[in-house]
């Protein structure tokens, strides 16, 4: 899970140095310009696809190889997609690679996920494998920015990723080394392409899939634009405020394990409602508060509070639906969820870049209230039981 942590960041971080895969081409040139943001909404892009084939595959190879095996051959995905990085290919080689770890964080994001959920005090269990995603978006721009800032050789950031991602393997193997080859029985009579369907047909799949279409869009749009807020509207120092950001995306990860308990205790369902209330009267401060120290503990308060939503909104729903349609289930979730951290970031500098920084704040409390209604609308879980 801190891989995909790394990898949420990873898109608007090494990736942003994807440009320098075209050899010969001179940063000052306006045509160079171009093609850059072209090549880097194309590695974006060739990411998301990964993410979707995974999302349609995953209970295919679930039902063959069992989670421990889906979990093996999604880490490999990603050992082989860094290891094309390091190899410095051509540029369609080099797009291939973010396909390949696009796959991979689907099938583990799945397989991890519905694992946890089934476990006792899962709630707590979910709060803490989802934390461990926010230490990743906390640590990836900061090991990033310290190799571009020190050598030229921008690649060599994707020695962390291999070197994490191979671990990632050897745990994974030790861990379900019992059961790695054996298929675990299900109860479901079903094939994979018909629970798949039955998933697809799922109303609290949809509702929660926009949910996190938006949650994760005000995530990464908030994290990652909330810097160049501070810098172009409060004229703050950018050696000052540059690790405002890092506040959010620990206090995103701090939030998963301390609100897990309290959230479970006074209800899942009530407390996202409280947590979106607290979340916009964050916003509103942030906005109309023109202070950089309160705005930069304002960010941190807001990971923390916003952080419980996506362990949430998977324990919900693992809740209302039978035990065979977990896996895909969760990966059409948090695939068509991944799909808010391109569109609403992109969406945002697009309308940034015509009408200033300064809509990042309307963005992200309309973005807050999208989620409050698609969070009404979501079944209660005492409306379908087991």
């Amino acid at each position: 899970m801190e891989l995909r942590g790394i990898q949420e960041t990873e898109v608007q971080s090494p990736a942003d140095q994807a440009p320098h895969a075209f050899d010969g081409i001179s940063a000052k040139s306006s045509k160079a310009k171009i093609a850059a943001a072209n090549a880097v909404q194309f590695l974006a892009g060739m990411n998301g696809n990964g993410r979707l084939a995974g999302a349609f595959t995953n209970v295919h190879i679930s039902a063959r190889l069992g989670i421990g095996g889906t979990l093996v051959v999604g880490s490999i995905s990603q050992i082989l997609a860094y290891a094309l990085v390091l190899w410095k290919p051509p540029f369609p080689l080099f797009a291939c690679s973010f396909f390949f770890s696009g796959l991979g964080v689907a099938y583990q994001d799945a397989q991890s996920n519905a694992f946890v959920a089934n476990l006792d005090n899962a709630y707590r269990w979910l709060g803490i494998l989802h934390a461990i995603f926010g230490v990743g978006a906390l640590v990836s721009p900061l090991a990033a920015t310290a190799i571009a800032s020190r050598t030229p050789h921008w690649h060599y950031y994707f020695i962390i990723l291999l070197g994490l991602a191979s671990a990632n393997l050897v745990v994974i193997i030790w861990a379900f080394w019992p059961s790695l080859l054996k298929v675990q029985p299900s109860k479901s009579t079903d094939s994979p392409s018909k629970e798949l369907w039955t998933a697809l047909t799922q109303r609290p799949v949809w509702v929660l899939s926009g949910f996190f279409f938006l949650y994760v869009g005000a995530e990464i749009t908030a994290g990652g634009y909330v810097v160049e807020f501070l810098i172009s509207v409060r004229n703050g120092e950018p050696s000052s405020v540059g690790y405002v950001a890092s506040g959010f995306w620990g206090g995103l990860a701090l939030g998963r394990v301390v609100l897990a308990d309290i959230t479970n205790i006074l209800g899942e369902r009530r407390m996202i409602f409280v947590y979106i209330a607290i979340a916009i009267a964050l916003q509103l401060l942030f906005w109309l508060v023109p202070n950089i120290i309160a705005s930069a503990v304002v960010v941190s308060l807001l990971g923390f509070i916003i952080a419980p939503f996506f362990p949430v909104g998977i324990s919900v729903l693992i809740k209302l639906l039978p035990k065979e349609l977990h896996v895909a289930a969760v990966g059409l979730t948090a695939t068509i969820g991944q799909a808010g951290s391109a569109a609403f970031p992109f969406m945002t500098g697009a309308i940034a870049s015509a009408k200033g920084v300064g809509v990042l704040q309307p963005i992200m409390i309309a973005l807050l209230g999208g989620m409050c209604v698609l969070w009404f609308l979501m079944p209660r879980v005492s409306e379908h039981p087991e």
